[in-house]
C-alpha cells in the first residue's frame, strides 16, 4: 500500500463520494414515496441527537489521528505513527461504548424533552447501534489517510452506501405497515447496516496491511537526524495528550455542525407554531428543509474530498518545513473549491423546482433550495479552509468561524420562522448567512496563515461569468424541453428528461465559459483518471487552455 498524492488521493475519494452520492439519489427519491413527508421529518428530527452522540464518540480524533501519523512518517518514525492509531482507536471505542449507554437509558426523555415528538423514540433507538461500528471506522479511516493511501477509504465509503441504501430501502418498507415511526426506524436500521459492511471493508484492507508488513508495518525512509526529534512522542500517555490537544478544539468545532441542525430541530417548530402552524405541517416543512439540505451539500464531492486530503499534505509539508508545496496544495485546493462551486450553487438555484420535483417528487422543496442553493459554495470555502488550518495545526480558527455562524443562524432563525409568510425559508435564509459567514471567516484565516498570493477575485469573477451563462442556457432549455416533451410523456418523465438533458448541457457550457475566459488549466483536465493526461495535452496542443 503505496502514499498517494495530494491530488491523486483527493481525486480517488471525490470518485468515490460521487459513486456515493448517486446511490444517494436512489434513496431520496425512493425514501420519501415508502415513509413519506412524515417520516422524513421524524428522521430529521433525530438526526441532530444522534450526530451529537456520533461526534462525542469519535470526538475528533480521525482528524488529529491523519495528522500526527502524516507527520511522523514524514520524518520517518513509523512506530510512533503505529502507535498513534492504537491509542486513537481504543479512545474512540471507549467513547462509542459510552454514548451508547447513554442513548439507551435516556433516548426516551430527549425525544419528548427535546424533539417534542414521541414517534420519534423508535427512529432514534434504531439508530444507536452505530455508535459501536462508527468510532473503528472513522480510525480506521484516519489510520490510511495519515498514510496518504485513500483507497481504503473511498472503497469502503462506496460499500457502505451500496448496502446501505438497499437496506434502508427494505426495512423502511418493509415496517411501515405498522405506522410512520416503525418505517422511519427501518430506514434508522437500514443506515446501522450499511455501517457494517463498510467497517468489515475496511477491516479487509487493514488486515491485508498488518500482515504484508507485521511488525514492521508503516514502513517509510528512517532518518537518523531527526530521530530523536521523534523520541518524546514513544510514551503512550505523551501520544494521548498530543491527540487529545488537537481532537478537543475539534470537538467544539463538529459539536457546532449538529448545534445548527438542533436549532432547525428545536427553535424552527417552537417558532413555528407562535406563527400558528400546526404540528403536521412543521412535520412536512422539517421534511421539506431536510432534502433542500441534502440536495445542498450533495455537489460539495470534490470539497470534502480535499478537505480530508489537505489534512496530511499540509501537516507533512509543514513537518518537512516545506512553504512552496504547502503554498501549492492550498491554492489548488481552494481553485477547485471555486470551480466547482460556483457553478453548482447557480445551477442549484435555477434548476431548484425540477430537480426537487424529479428527485423527491415534493416541489415545495425548491423553495428552500432556492435559498439554500448559493450556501453550497461557502459550504466548500469553509471545508476546504478547515482542512488546511487543521493540518496547520491551526484547529481553533475553525471553530471560531463557525461559532460565529452558528450564533448569526441562531438569531436569524429565531426572527425569521415566526413570520407566517415566511416559515421555513426563515430557518433556509439563516443557514445560508451562517455558513457564509463561516466560509468567509475561514478564507481569511487560510490567507493570512498560509500566505496565499492575491488573485482569486479575478478567478471567482470569470467562474461566476461562466455560470450565469450556464445558468441561463440551462433554463431556457429545460422550459423548451419540457413544453415540446408534455406532448407526448407525462408531467412527471417530461420533467425528468428536460432536467437530465438541460443539466448535461449546462456542464458543457460552463466548460466552454471556462475555456473561453482562459480559467481552464492542463493540470486541471489531468486529474480525471485514466483520460486525463491525453486529454490535458490534446487541449494544449490547440490552444484552448493554459
Amino acid at each position: 500500500m503505496n502514499k498517494q498524492s495530494f491530488a491523486r488521493g483527493a481525486v480517488i475519494l471525490a470518485i468515490a463520494s460521487i459513486v456515493s452520492r448517486l446511490l444517494g439519489v436512489v434513496y431520496i427519491v425512493a425514501l420519501p414515496r415508502i415513509i413519506r413527508d412524515e417520516g422524513m421529518g421524524l428522521m430529521q428530527m433525530v438526526r441532530p441527537i444522534h450526530s451529537f452522540a456520533v461526534i462525542m464518540s469519535i470526538a475528533g480524533l480521525p482528524v488529529a489521528l491523519s495528522k500526527l501519523v502524516a507527520e511522523e512518517l514524514a520524518i520517518g518514525n513509523s512506530q510512533n505513527a503505529r502507535k498513534v492509531f492504537h491509542w486513537a482507536l481504543g479512545s474512540m471505542l471507549f467513547l462509542g461504548i459510552c454514548f451508547t449507554g447513554v442513548l439507551l437509558l435516556g433516548g426516551k426523555w430527549l425525544v419528548i424533552k427535546v424533539v417534542g415528538d414521541p414517534l420519534a423514540y423508535p427512529v432514534l433507538m434504531a439508530m444507536t447501534p452505530s455508535l459501536i461500528l462508527l468510532p473503528v471506522i472513522a480510525a480506521l479511516r484516519g489510520l490510511f489517510q495519515g498514510m496518504q493511501y485513500m483507497t481504503p477509504s473511498a472503497t469502503s465509503q462506496v460499500v457502505e452506501q451500496v448496502v446501505r441504501v438497499a437496506a434502508m430501502l427494505i426495512f423502511a418498507a418493509a415496517f411501515m405497515p405498522q405506522g410512520i415511526q416503525y418505517g422511519a426506524a427501518g430506514a434508522s436500521l437500514g443506515g446501522v447496516t450499511g455501517s457494517l459492511a463498510g467497517l468489515i471493508a475496511l477491516l479487509t484492507y487493514y488486515l491485508i496491511w498488518h500482515h504484508s508488513t507485521k511488525k514492521d508495518s508503516l514502513k517509510q525512509r528512517k532518518r537518523p537526524s531527526v530521530a530523536r526529534q521523534s523520541a518524546k512522542m514513544c510514551s503512550g500517555w505523551a501520544i494521548l495528550r498530543r491527540l487529545f490537544s488537537l481532537s478537543l478544539p475539534l470537538v467544539l468545532g463538529s459539536l457546532l455542525w449538529p448545534v445548527m441542525q438542533m436549532i432547525d430541530t428545536g427553535l424552527v417548530p417552537l417558532r413555528m407554531r407562535i406563527a400558528g402552524h400546526n404540528i403536521e405541517a412543521i412535520r412536512e416543512a422539517l421534511g421539506y428543509l431536510g432534502m433542500a439540505l441534502s440536495l445542498m451539500h450533495l455537489p460539495n464531492v470534490l470539497t470534502s474530498a480535499l478537505a480530508v486530503t489537505l489534512v496530511p499534505a499540509v501537516a507533512e509539508a509543514g513537518a518537512l518545513k516545506a512553504g512552496r508545496s504547502l503554498q501549492y496544495r492550498v491554492t489548488e485546493a481552494l481553485r477547485v473549491a471555486v470551480l466547482f462551486g460556483v457553478p453548482a450553487s447557480i445551477g442549484l438555484f435555477c434548476m431548484a423546482k425540477p430537480v426537487s420535483v424529479l428527485l423527491f417528487g415534493y416541489d415545495q422543496v425548491a423553495e428552500p433550495l432556492r435559498i439554500l442553493a448559493m450556501g453550497t459554495l461557502t459550504v466548500g470555502i469553509f471545508q476546504v479552509c478547515s482542512g488546511v488550518l487543521q493540518g496547520l495545526g491551526l484547529v481553533l480558527l475553525p471553530v471560531y468561524s463557525l461559532l460565529c455562524g452558528v450564533i448569526v443562524k441562531f438569531g436569524l432563525n429565531y426572527w425569521l420562522t415566526a413570520h407566517t409568510k415566511l416559515g421555513i425559508k426563515g430557518a433556509a435564509w439563516g443557514t445560508l448567512v451562517g455558513f457564509s459567514i463561516a466560509g468567509a471567516l475561514n478564507f481569511r484565516a487560510v490567507c493570512r496563515h498560509a500566505g496565499l498570493a492575491a488573485g482569486f477575485g479575478v478567478l471567482f469573477s470569470k467562474a461566476v461569468l461562466a455560470s450565469a451563462v450556464m445558468g441561463l442556457s440551462v433554463s431556457l432549455l429545460y422550459d423548451n424541453l419540457f413544453d415540446l416533451s408534455l406532448d407526448h410523456l407525462s408531467n412527471f418523465n417530461a420533467n425528468g428528461l428536460s432536467t437530465i438533458i438541460s443539466i448535461a448541457l449546462g456542464a458543457v457550457v460552463y466548460i466552454i465559459g471556462l475555456i473561453g475566459t482562459g480559467t481552464l488549466c492542463q493540470r486541471d483536465l489531468e486529474l480525471i483518471p485514466k483520460i486525463g493526461t491525453k486529454m490535458g495535452k490534446w487541449f494544449k496542443h490547440r490552444g484552448w487552455v493554459k
